[in-house]
């Protein structure tokens, strides 16, 4: 009798060359991301979690508005018979990946306030948010809290994919491009130094095994190498490129340089729509300064926040370079910080000077920055429980009453309330700035509107209360502890038939719902002895 055949234990397939030893910039890797974003939209945020908060909050906001509105005074007050800011020839700030237009929401607001301190007309600022996904920017058409901006002549809507072919547009004095967490994602070249010789790595792609539609799959699971090839000493056409090049090969000892090749071709195709003036605001992870390049030695990783959408460092000490390279100047924090950098670059005119903008980027970044105010943050997690109201006010202040702070204390707020008497008033005054500054990102951040209701409630701060909770029925339809609160309110205001009326549909919503059930059945009794 035969002996039994062993099993036969399937060999891994071999994997599939898409490319081989071609400069990181060109590889297929930075389509197929482009491809998620164009593909997942808004869902990008809202299912796929990719990172957003740390760029898209009140804090930031204020900071850039501070600076942008010191780069328009410097521009007004450049000379007699300069260009002068108004609706036919507004400032324009352009950003660049603009997202779910949280940030550009925030940073408008904080932007119109400055501007009517000076009596300058909103219709002298031209802000264009823009992104690579169709679907982004039809939403942002549709959106309520955008519409008042586009409404004054503020705001306006543009599909451009940074890093790939921009439109020249003719000269029409200075230009703001504003770009939070884009360089990070925009294609790049990575360089190795050691011992005072520059190499290239270039790259090699494969796949596991082709996918049934004959893709290479998810990004994340693509096997990246890398092989060092000698580089000619023009290695680009333009020779500011390479003389950077040059003098990191000659600074330093050892490093692996990242080599943002994407984000100065987009800077020389922007500043041909200028006057000769461009200020470029920045905030993303990378490198501020030249010795921080040395941490740098291991390949280029890439950062996975999606299986298809990733990010690596950005190296602005290279942006900065470019800039100083040509007359302007780079602004970059003193501190270190990998985490987030915000950074300034400035283009200028033969005489120009921007010593308002200058002092506007010193000053906001001197004292608390904010790496300062998420590491702060991030401590208090785990303290959250022990905070005073006084200390969740001074939290909220800090963070700029930033609606997803609110939202992460409101527990500990609201297990506190009915007992606040002194700082009654400033909780009113924090939760209506709060609520001034809501964009939800996604429709669970929603759900502020009715926590926001309820503090005022108990602080008997009735209309406030009233406006609030209506918001949040306007939003997720009527709900039984909604109207029973609408009905609490109609009462401390003295509306008692009002407030039958929200404890009756109160009940219809929910009839087990005691708490309206007790209320209705009081407000009865009261209305048959009138």
């Amino acid at each position: 009798m035969a002996a039994d055949t062993p099993p036969q234990i399937p060999l891994d397939p071999e994997p599939v060359v898409l490319e081989r030893d071609v400069p990181l910039s060109q590889s297929l890797i930075w389509r197929l991301q482009r491809e998620f974003y164009v593909q997942r939209g808004l869902r990008a945020w809202t299912e796929d979690m990719v990172p957003n908060f740390l760029t898209n909050n009140p804090f930031i906001a204020e900071i850039y508005a501070r600076i942008v509105f010191a780069f328009l005074c410097d521009c007004i007050e450049s000379g007699p018979g300069d260009w002068r800011s108004s609706a036919e020839c507004p400032l324009r700030i352009l950003e660049l990946g603009a997202g779910a237009g949280k940030f550009a929401y925030l940073f408008l607001r904080n932007l119109a306030s400055l501007l009517r301190t000076k009596g300058i007309a909103p219709s002298a600022v031209r802000y264009c948010i823009t992104d690579c996904s169709e679907s982004v920017v039809q939403s942002w058409r549709t959106n309520s809290y955008l519409a008042e901006f586009v409404e004054c002549g503020m705001l306006e809507f543009e599909l451009l994919r940074a890093g790939e072919e921009i439109k020249s547009i003719p000269a029409k004095g200075p230009l703001v491009v504003i770009a939070n967490y884009v360089f990070d994602s925009l294609p790049q070249d990575v360089f190795v130094i050691l011992e005072g010789k520059l190499s290239e790595s270039l790259v090699s792609t494969a796949a596991p095994s082709r996918t049934e539609d004959g893709g290479s799959g998810d990004l994340k699971n693509l096997q990246i190498s890398y092989n060092n090839a000698s580089v000619q000493a023009s290695r680009y056409p333009d020779q500011r490129w390479n003389d950077i090049l040059e003098l990191y090969r000659t600074r330093l000892p050892a490093a692996t340089v990242l080599f943002p090749c994407a984000a100065l071709n987009t800077f020389q195709k922007l500043s041909n729509g200028t006057d000769g003036r461009m200020l470029v605001l920045a905030a993303d992870k990378g490198y501020a300064h030249e010795e921080d390049l040395l941490l740098a030695q291991a390949p280029a990783a890439l950062e996975f926040h999606a299986p298809n959408c990733f990010s690596q460092m950005v190296n602005f000490d290279a942006i900065g370079k470019y800039f100083n390279a040509q007359g302007g100047e780079a602004l970059v924090p003193d501190k270190h910080a990998a985490s987030l950098n915000i950074c300034a670059f400035i283009q200028r005119r033969p005489g120009d000077e921007f010593p308002a903008t200058q002092e506007a980027y010193q000053s906001a970044l001197e004292t608390v920055g904010p790496d300062d105010l998420f590491t702060l943050l991030a401590w208090l997690n785990a303290h959250m429980e022990e905070m005073t109201v006084a200390q969740i006010l001074a939290a909220l202040r800090l963070t700029r009453w930033d609606p997803v702070a609110f939202l992460r204390l409101f527990p500990v707020l609201a297990r506190q309330i009915r007992s606040v008497s002194r700082e009654r008033n400033d909780v009113r005054n924090a939760v209506m700035r709060v609520w001034a500054n809501h964009f939800p990102v996604h429709p669970s951040e929603n759900v502020i509107a009715f926590d926001c209701g309820v503090i005022l409630l108990e602080l008997r701060f009735f209309d406030d209360a009233l406006s609030l909770l209506k918001a949040s029925q306007r939003i997720f339809g009527p709900s039984a502890a909604t109207s029973y609160n609408l009905g609490l309110c109609s009462l401390g205001l003295g509306r008692p038939s009002e407030a039958l009326a929200f404890m009756v549909e109160a009940c219809g919503l929910d009839p087990k719902f005691e708490p309206a059930r007790l209320s209705r059945q009081r407000l009865e009794d009261e209305t048959k002895r009138d």
